[in-house]
């Protein structure tokens, strides 16, 4: 009932139906690319990689819904007040995840839909569904919910969206050079399609791993006072009356700091709090993969394997910096530290501009795992590095290209002041400027004609 009084979910679904009835009705949006471009658009191959596709960039759409199912008591501080009814815990978790599997189920329907009336005939629509669609959408139900009751934030089931967008690129791409194990890296089966098999053994190893991320909710999870058992309280023992619970790293500066002192103290709250957070570390590993993956034929080519680098990092980029920049406008809020910390006689956009800063020299380290990666691999492959076209490439058009995108999606949350719709606005402007063709986003290297 919650979801359907909800326009982020029919936004969702919106966004689905208009893609599949795009690429299905032959108009500027094409879901599949090389050979199977060559197909009818409702050829069935062609409509199962596109079904698989859908889902698998759909997941950091379907995420938001996912959360606000698996958070919202959490948020409102009510979980305690909800089991406090009587209701069994077991009910209560079951019952959520199976509210968070029926919202997702009913926004992914909206693909079949859209191709139907795009021109695919409805009947071959139903393996394709059976496959794909369905293990899709349990898999990022179990994932995302987990993640929710575990962890109890966002953040952490942002990390898992893009943790899995970063297995489905590093599996189409071990498939591309001519890894069979990447039919089983990618979760949502695109790999296994592009590569002709293993379809069937990817499907049972996903759904084994939807079943244990199952498993470990319902084994970790208990009421502790409205507080999951997995989210410890830690308090001072009585003898240790002095003692600070936790670390703090950083308020805002206290009334009298100079604002050199405030940014200072700004700039390292935001560098430490992504350097430290363990998902930011398996994205970069991710992408180095992923890199490694697409640059490992063509290593001894410098412009080739920079370019090749460059283009399989994009997404990454595009989905690291659109997340970090709303975590960073809405973090203080969603703690409830914001109307303490607005209360402090210290600037708020100077604190915004001082976090951005650390958040931007932490996220930076992805063109430098690229750029370490384009100088790495042509060693492994006995040959000689381009020093300078790598560092060119670092300087002139990864960090800046990198740096527009954060800057870009920080101003679009602090206009938009909707966290949820800020991110969807953001992933559909970007996918669809790639999918345009917009030079700045699509063929940086020709807008910028380093490395030629």
């Amino acid at each position: 009932r919650l979801h359907t009084r909800d326009f982020m979910a029919w936004l969702g679904a919106l966004v689905f139906f208009f893609l599949a009835l795009a690429h299905a009705s032959g108009g500027p949006i094409a879901l599949v690319s090389g050979e199977l471009a060559a197909l009818p658009r409702t050829a069935v191959p062609v409509l199962a990689q596109a079904m698989a596709g859908l889902t698998a960039f759909g997941q950091v759409i379907t995420a938001m819904t996912a959360a606000t199912v698996g958070l919202r008591d959490v948020s409102l501080r009510s979980e305690g007040l909800v089991l406090t009814t009587g209701i069994d815990w077991r009910d209560y978790l079951l019952a959520r995840f199976a509210a968070t599997l029926a919202v997702l189920l009913l926004i992914s329907a909206a693909i079949p839909l859209g191709f139907a009336l795009g021109g695919a005939v409805p009947a071959e629509l139903f393996t394709p569904m059976v496959w794909l669609v369905l293990p899709n959408v349990l898999l990022v139900a179990a994932a995302f919910f987990a993640a929710a009751a575990l962890s109890g934030g966002f953040s952490v089931i942002l990390l898992v969206g893009l943790g899995f967008i970063g297995l489905w690129q590093t599996g189409l791409s071990f498939v591309a050079r001519g890894f069979g194990v990447g039919t089983l890296i990618d979760p949502f089966g695109n790999a296994a399609l592009t590569a002709g098999h293993s379809l069937a053994a990817n499907r049972l190893v996903w759904a084994a791993i939807s079943g244990t991320l199952l498993g470990i909710t319902l084994w970790r999870w208990r009421p502790l006072g409205g507080v999951s058992a997995a989210r410890s309280v830690t308090t001072p023992r009585s003898s240790d009356a002095t003692t600070p619970v936790g670390e703090v790293h950083s308020l805002a500066p206290l009334r009298g700091a100079g604002a050199m002192d405030q940014f200072k103290a700004e700039y390292a709250f935001g560098l430490h709090w992504v350097l430290k957070e363990r998902g930011f570390a398996v994205l970069l590993f991710l992408a180095l993969l992923n890199a490694i993956a697409n640059g490992w034929s063509v290593a001894t080519d410098a412009s080739s394997l920079i370019r090749a680098l460059e283009f399989h990092a994009r997404l990454f980029a595009i989905l690291i910096a659109t997340i970090y920049a709303g975590e960073l406008v809405w973090r203080d809020r969603d703690v409830r530290a914001d109307a303490l910390l607005n209360a402090l006689p210290s600037s708020q956009d100077l604190r915004l501009a001082s976090r951005a800063a650390g958040v931007l020299t932490a996220l930076l380290a992805l063109p430098l795992t690229i750029t370490a990666a384009a100088l790495l691999l042509p060693l492994l492959r006995s040959g000689a590095p381009s020093v300078s076209c790598a560092t060119t490439w670092l300087g002139g058009v990864g960090s800046l290209l990198f740096a527009g995108l954060f800057v870009v999606s920080l101003a679009v949350h602090r206009i938009a002041q909707h966290k949820t719709g800020a991110h969807l606005l953001l992933i559909a402007a970007w996918v669809g400027a790639i999918a345009a063709g917009v030079d700045a986003l699509a063929k940086p290297w020709q807008l910028w004609g380093l490395c030629p």
